[in-house]
């Protein structure tokens, strides 16, 4: 009898284990929405930033799987590989960074078609997704960063625009935004060249500035979309003794910029924080997933998202905007350091 009970007993604490175990697994995969962000490039500050935020994502909520990839090259044909890897893979829910937005187009399809729902940013022309999150209007930025730009050079002089792609839809936007400013605002401006691709490459910003500024020797200001711009340009002021003369502004980094703005290379750098575009993205995403109604006025839970605006664009896609542009220079850069002289962002 004894035997027979510690038999039972054994099968009992077996069954247990097993149940556990199979609870466990159930907390980690099952029962959870696959939500994976596909970024331009990885390996750079930007996106090493945006992972941050989808990390944070994933730890707020206990039915998620919220993961970052992305490919070690700025390709647009490398990125649509990865979306479709994750479309064989079967995730809920595709998040991209677009490098070209028009080829992502039949991998969304497909995807939708396979149910799952796909979502961008920075990809306000984008179609076939759900939403495009965009942390502020792009126009508005651009007619921003020029003012600030106009001001450095009194209003007048000459200037020349980076962007990473000619085929980037918010580079290009925030360039429309800067070009609207000059001509209504600025009439003394003159734009010396057609918009410059860089390939989101410090390297090729760095000579393509140079050759800038022996092509025109009275040029002023040099405006950069991609976080490369503002470093490349900078260098190349700072390797021709420049500074003061010419600047560099634009979209990047304290970490990545930082030290050109204390040497006067460049003047003012405008950013929104990747972690939190990131965050809010995800968030989209999983309250779509659960069948959620994103509407005018929400708060998506982080700074300059908390009371969102909507519009459609023409594909009839709802974009997102919140209002989150970050102004740094030298008057505040410290407080973009930690104690120890490292850059937070």
């Amino acid at each position: 009898m004894r035997k027979v009970f510690l038999v039972f007993l054994a099968l009992i604490i077996g069954l247990s284990i097993f149940v556990i175990a199979a609870g466990q697994k159930g907390e980690e995969g099952e029962g959870q929405f696959e939500i994976v962000m596909v970024v331009k490039l990885e390996g750079v500050a930007w996106f090493d930033n945006m992972r941050l935020g989808i990390e944070e994502f994933n730890n707020a909520y206990e039915d998620v799987n919220a993961y970052q990839i992305g490919a070690d090259t700025a390709d647009p044909a490398a990125q649509v590989a990865l979306v479709e890897d994750l479309i064989a893979k079967g995730v809920d829910a595709i998040l991209v960074v677009p490098n070209d937005p028009e080829s992502l187009v039949p991998a969304f399809k497909k995807a939708n078609d396979a149910g799952i729902l796909t979502f961008t940013h920075e990809a306000s022309n984008q179609r076939q997704v759900s939403y495009d999150i965009e942390a502020f209007d792009n126009i508005a930025y651009g007619r921003h960063m020029m003012d600030v730009m106009a001001e450095w050079m009194g209003g007048r002089g000459e200037w020349a625009a980076f962007v990473g792609h000619l085929t980037s839809t918010t580079h290009n936007e925030w360039v429309d935004g800067e070009e609207m400013q000059a001509k209504e605002k600025y009439p003394g401006l003159k734009m010396v060249t057609s918009r410059i691709e860089e390939q989101e490459n410090q390297q090729i910003a760095f000579e393509k500035s140079l050759e800038l500024l022996k092509t025109y020797p009275n040029l002023d200001g040099i405006m950069g979309s991609a976080m490369s711009t503002m470093p490349g340009a900078a260098k190349a002021i700072e390797d021709k003794g420049m500074i003061g003369k010419v600047a560099a502004f634009g979209t990047c980094l304290p970490s990545v910029a930082g030290d050109y703005i204390e040497s006067g290379a460049a003047i003012s750098m405008h950013f929104w924080v990747p972690a939190d575009a990131g965050y809010v993205t995800a968030l989209v995403a999983y309250k779509s997933l659960l069948g959620e109604e994103i509407t005018e006025g929400a708060d998506l839970e982080r700074p300059g998202y908390e009371n969102i605006t909507i519009q459609n664009n023409d594909a009839g896609v709802p974009i997102i905007y919140g209002q989150a542009w970050v102004d740094v220079n030298k008057d505040n850069l410290d407080d973009w350091k930690n104690p120890d002289g490292s850059y937070k962002l």
